[in-house]
């Protein structure tokens, strides 16, 4: 906890926000402000632990129980944002007009200790505002570390049909609140307002293999990938300041790879990570979009207590680059396809490493290859492209999330038990002891995701996800700097997908599923606590 992730994000010579601190005192204390961003919502804030617990919220509260306000969590922001108003300029995070919705004190229902409840996912609170009165709940959804549902109680306050008013008039977020859905919006799957590319654009436009021939990308221009017209901007914007690649590079990038990634985003949901300023200023992640050009796929999709939201699925190469357009340098597709969205075709263990060497990460992914031999499973290694190693193990999409997940962590306990001087499933960094790989096996949730091959990663080199042979993993001879953006098409071209099997090799869990209760019933000999 503590306020360097809100401090890392803006230049306080161009913002007027307060640098803050951590503050010794907790008032409990609560604001809501009005955030007339690049998009509205609502930044709904808790005092606690002396910070501001800060949530987006994207329709803002309501007093109606029947509303139940997805309410994606941001970086801790310092007590004197309480009384923060003004307007953040263009170019900096969150660029636009700041204002005081309602302000006031919040009691917890039960108990006293806020940031233990916050902790565990479930906060009941009493609001003493002037707009909002009562009980609310904020309540973590299954397997999402950073969406919530924000509920008002059924009590005195709720009021059923309840509609929340903008100091600001704002004519675009009220029509699309309060305005009946006409026919077209009816028939369209997704909540989502789809755009076409002006006239103007759509003459300008040259093609995009043309364009990117080019061995510098600047300012603005249309590229028609096949029908669509795809707007690029600011392509000159450096996005890795050490290396002097820019947002022109990664989206060339991604349209020189797409015959090679595409096929592990067919299908899927992605959930963007969007780092508008590149990979030294501030990032937030976006699983829900409101608006897209008209050749960009939505789907809408329940994701929990009815709860729906409006993903991207990353079905074309105009879509990959669209996506690279917004900032976002990764692609995080779901692990099942929309449609069959409950059965996953793969699962994966993310190789985390904490101090140690790196011939022993490649050690314990081998010890997990030959695990999962042992269970009749093939499986394939790829970099993480940040620290570690990733192993996937394709599945027939027959099996739940719930099945999947708990024969993963049952695969993990093992590969902790034969590395138990180095590997551990524990996942508290406090509790976790010094120099350890951390087996995660917790990615496999329904709507987790783990960075897909080939992907861009936000680190310094612009390093890529890369797919390796397991003799390469075995000899231990490369490192995650190896592969970037300058030269995974090369890799590509001489070694070819190497991870293409994992979109073909579509395994029976029955057996490993008896084999693994067999092989944890047995004595242990050589395992120990991690």
């Amino acid at each position: 906890m503590g306020l360097e992730t809100y401090q890392k994000k803006r230049d306080f010579k161009q913002t007027p926000e307060p640098r803050g601190r951590v503050s010794k005192a907790n008032r409990h204390r609560f604001v809501v402000q009005e955030h007339h961003a690049s998009m509205l919502h609502f930044d709904f804030r808790l005092e606690m632990g002396g910070v501001l617990k800060s949530w987006s919220v994207r329709k803002g509260p309501s007093l109606d129980p029947a509303d139940k306000r997805l309410a994606v969590e941001t970086e801790d922001h310092p007590v004197e944002y309480l009384k923060f108003e003004g307007h953040i300029p263009e170019g900096n995070y969150g660029a636009g007009e700041h204002m005081i919705w309602d302000e006031g004190k919040y009691e917890l229902a039960d108990g006293t200790d806020a940031l233990k409840q916050y902790k565990e996912g479930r906060l009941k609170f009493e609001l003493h505002g002037k707009k909002l009165k009562g009980f609310f709940n904020l309540v973590r959804l299954g397997g999402r570390e950073d969406q919530w549902l924000l509920i008002k109680s059924k009590d005195e306050y709720a009021q059923p049909g309840w509609k929340l008013e903008l100091r600001v008039k704002d004519e675009r977020w009220e029509a699309e609140t309060r305005r009946k859905p006409t026919k077209e919006q009816k028939s369209r799957k997704a909540g989502v307002r789809k755009t076409k590319s002006s006239k103007r654009a759509a003459e300008k436009a040259v093609s995009a293999s043309r364009a990117f021939k080019s061995k510098e990308l600047s300012g603005d221009m249309a590229v028609k990938v096949g029908d669509a017209v795809v707007s690029l901007t600011h392509l000159d914007k450096v996005y890795w300041p050490e290396e002097g690649y820019t947002k022109g590079d990664l989206i060339k990038y991604y349209f020189e790879v797409a015959r090679y990634i595409l096929p592990y985003l067919k299908d899927r949901p992605l959930i963007m990570k969007r780092y508008p300023n590149g990979i030294a200023g501030g990032f937030f992640h976006q699983h829900d979009v409101n608006e897209a050009p008209d050749y960009v796929r939505t789907e809408t999709l329940d994701v929990e207590e009815g709860h729906e939201v409006d993903y991207i699925i990353g079905d074309d190469k105009a879509t990959l680059i669209y996506m690279a357009n917004l900032g976002a340098i990764e692609r995080h597709p779901w692990h099942s396809r929309v449609r069959n969205l409950d059965h996953p075709d793969w699962f994966v263990f993310d190789l985390d490493p904490q101090g140690v060497r790196w011939e022993e990460i490649c050690d314990v992914a081998v010890s997990c290859k030959e695990i999962l031999d042992t269970l009749g499973l093939d499986s394939y290694a790829k970099t993480s492209g940040s620290r570690g190693i990733h192993i996937y193990v394709p599945i027939k999409p027959t099996y739940s999330y719930e099945e999947v997940a708990d024969f993963a962590e049952g695969v993990a306990r093992l590969v902790v038990e034969e590395n138990a001087y180095v590997a551990t499933v524990e996942r508290s960094l406090k509790k976790r002891k010094k120099s350890r790989i951390y087996v995660d096996h917790m990615q496999n949730a329904r709507g987790k995701s783990v960075v897909a091959p080939y992907s861009v990663r936000p680190k310094p080199g612009a390093t890529i996800s890369a797919p390796l042979e397991w003799s390469e993993v075995k000899r231990k001879k490369f490192t995650i700097s190896d592969f970037t953006i300058k030269n995974m098409l090369e890799r590509l071209k001489r070694r070819g997908d190497l991870f293409k099997e994992v979109l073909t090799n579509k395994q029976s869990l029955d057996r490993a599923i008896s084999k693994l209760e067999n092989l944890t019933e047995k004595p242990k000999t050589k395992r120990a606590a991690a």
